[in-house]
């Protein structure tokens, strides 16, 4: 059977970057075809506010790449700023006497995990399983092949609400692709390095979006905790160009100036922006060993001086987070912009920690299809 090329979408608040790959037949990994980072025409202070808007971007995006062949399975990343993070532990017996932990013995661990978590209006985006213990061990990662007669789990899971969930599936399906599955940003991001070294490191990663800063603590590879900074780039944005009675443009430029901005008056609001997410940092890591490195991703990460106060704030190297297969790029936003989306490649052709959440039942897709007919056309 013919391997065919897939697509991976990163569905930000400003812009849809887009990488298709070739996965290798007889290895992991993929080659890269092609790349694309197309902006929304409009901006806005909601997170898919316009589905029609995003897929029309998804289309562009996939013509942008530039890349001839048939492909129509996509995996999507999303960082909604509607996202809860929660830890949840839950227990399942397995038998009177110990037996060999199976496959099926986890899965059944996480879907009570989910069942304690998850309410009637929200959906799981990642779960990541962080521990598990048993008759003779604990902490352990993987429990598979072990013996135990009652197997306890502790997961830390994101959710997202199913109305959003729904526009996001609307919104790629209506551009001709079927999202294979969906996951969370900040573990692609990390994958996007292809940095084995990472996967044994304590890791701090900041996505600084558009609407919401998500601050990530990675310990050997999992997502252990997040914080979500509400207000992003966009968000500071609009508060400028609103205090100052300025057009977006002139107030995203004062924004990227950072608190050396030559306009006075915006130098506060740089500074009370930036106090929130050190906030986040600090109660991330209350209590926690300081991380290995911190890793930045997002264009507000390119405001004049964030790096260095951030190395000051967190008191370790901070750098950008940049996949070696953009370097042929010399601008530094498209290399920023496009990491996300080669490192979902990454994480579905290689092996990576956490679950992302499977596509959508047959029947919703085509509710999901019918909806974005009748809106378009009717």
């Amino acid at each position: 059977m013919k391997i065919r090329p897939l697509v991976a979408l990163d569905i930000g608040s400003t812009k849809v970057a887009c990488a298709i790959g070739l996965p290798h037949e007889h290895s992991t990994g993929f080659e890269l075809l092609g790349s694309s980072l197309v902006p929304y025409p409009l901006l806005s202070e909601s997170w898919l506010s316009d589905p029609l808007m995003v897929s029309r971007t998804i289309e562009q995006a996939l013509e942008a790449t530039a890349v001839n062949g048939s492909y129509d399975r996509a995996v999507v990343a999303v960082n909604p700023p509607t996202l809860t993070s929660e830890h949840v532990q839950a227990a399942i017996p397995l038998g009177d006497e110990p037996i060999t932990v199976r496959a099926q013995d986890v899965d059944r661990l996480q879907r009570g995990a989910l069942q304690q978590v998850l309410g009637v209006d929200r959906e799981a985006l990642f779960v990541e399983r962080l521990a598990c213990a048993g008759n003779g061990f604990q902490g352990v990662r993987d429990p598979r092949g072990l013996s135990a007669t009652r197997l306890v789990g502790t997961f830390h899971v994101l959710t997202i609400p199913m109305a959003a969930r729904r526009a996001l599936v609307q919104a790629v399906e209506s551009a001709g692709l079927e999202v294979a599955r969906l996951t969370y940003t900040l573990p692609a991001i990390l994958a996007s390095l292809a940095d084995e070294r990472l996967l044994q490191q304590r890791v701090l990663v900041i996505d600084a979006g558009g609407l919401s800063i998500d601050v990530g603590l990675f310990v050997e590879g999992g997502l252990h905790a997040v914080r979500i900074v509400p207000g992003g780039g966009v968000t500071l944005t609009t508060q400028i160009a609103k205090e100052c009675g300025v057009t977006m443009e002139q107030a995203l430029v004062w924004s990227l100036e950072g608190i050396g901005c030559r306009k006075t008056e915006v130098r506060p609001l740089i500074e009370a922006h930036w106090a929130r997410l050190e906030d986040a940092i600090d109660m991330l890591l209350e209590d926690q060993p300081r991380p290995d490195v911190t890793l930045l991703s997002g264009r507000a990460a390119l405001g004049d001086g964030f790096v260095e106060w951030l190395e000051h704030t967190v008191g370790m190297k901070s750098v950008l987070c940049r996949s070696g297969r953009t370097s042929a790029h010399n601008d530094l936003v498209r290399q920023l912009g496009l990491s996300t989306a080669i490192g979902l490649l990454e994480m579905t052709t290689r092996q990576f920690h956490g679950t992302a959440v499977h596509a959508p039942r047959p029947l919703n897709r085509l509710i999901d299809r019918t909806r974005a007919i009748l809106t378009e056309y009717f």
